[in-house]
């Protein structure tokens, strides 16, 4: 890593920052101020969650995404102005990034982020990456404390692994352009998942798969909220993490804190 200097906060970032100042304290937004942050995967989620460590006042922020604009882009995110389908999402999304904040720096990139070297990230404070969840959301369902906790368990937590499945077998998220066999293949899914975990499928009611075919402007807006306050935390040294799912239920909008994990 790239040794940092102490970052000075001037007087107009004080004046611009003022609120978070007096939120968080001035030590937390030199942090803040002194951090780079790679952002991979600029969509409906990743343009909230970007929006946020722009205002929060972050040294710098890297766009990375190769996907081109689509109509699903315009509908989900706002950095993309409808004229740009066809252009890289990256660059596209730069010009509204940066007139959110022109103290920070931002920054576009095309590329994967499969492509890089693993020294491109060590430029960076932070990386925030939409990554695969197989791992982390593994959990021995026969077991008596498992069965115990079942109750209290979002439906969100199975929907995650219907998704995940259906990514792994597909390559690809649920398509409205194929919403029928999409639909079929989602159910099948959802009924194989939940009788591998020895549950039954009505924990998942049908209803479920007209939810899994675009992100939802109002929900990203919610939980790239959350998924901000968490790199804050990170960046700022305050307070500590999410332990270490949130689950957020648009159609009922309420959201919950939960563990999950091998343990």
């Amino acid at each position: 890593m790239i040794e940092k200097e102490d970052p000075i906060i001037s007087e107009e970032e004080a004046a611009q920052y003022d609120r978070q100042i007096r939120l968080w304290g001035l030590d937390a937004q030199k942090r803040l101020r002194g951090s780079r942050v790679l952002l991979a995967g600029v969509g409906g989620l990743g343009a909230e969650l970007a929006k946020n460590l722009i205002l929060a006042g972050v040294k710098g922020l890297t766009l990375l995404d190769h996907e081109l604009v689509s109509e699903e882009s315009c509908r989900a995110q706002f950095l993309v102005p409808v004229s740009a389908k066809g252009q890289n999402r990256a660059q596209a999304s730069l010009e509204r990034a940066q007139n959110l904040n022109p103290m920070v720096e931002v920054h576009a990139d095309p590329d994967r982020v499969e492509d890089k070297p693993d020294d491109f990230f060590l430029q960076f404070d932070a990386t925030a990456s939409f990554c695969t969840l197989k791992e982390a959301l593994e959990v021995e369902w026969s077991s008596e404390k498992a069965k115990a906790s079942l109750k209290r368990t979002p439906v969100d937590y199975f929907l995650l692994h219907v998704l995940l499945k259906f990514r792994t077998d597909k390559g690809r998220d649920p398509d409205p352009e194929s919403c029928a066999d999409d639909s079929q293949l989602l159910r099948q899914i959802r009924d194989d998942v939940l009788e591998a975990m020895g549950l039954s499928s009505d924990l998942l009611s049908d209803d479920f798969i007209s939810y899994c075919f675009s992100e939802m402007s109002p929900v990203c807006a919610v939980v790239g909220g959350v998924l901000g306050q968490e790199v804050v935390k990170a960046l700022s040294q305050r307070d500590a993490p999410h332990r270490n799912f949130f689950f957020f239920d648009g159609r009922k909008g309420n959201g919950v804190v939960d563990y999950f994990g091998p343990n």
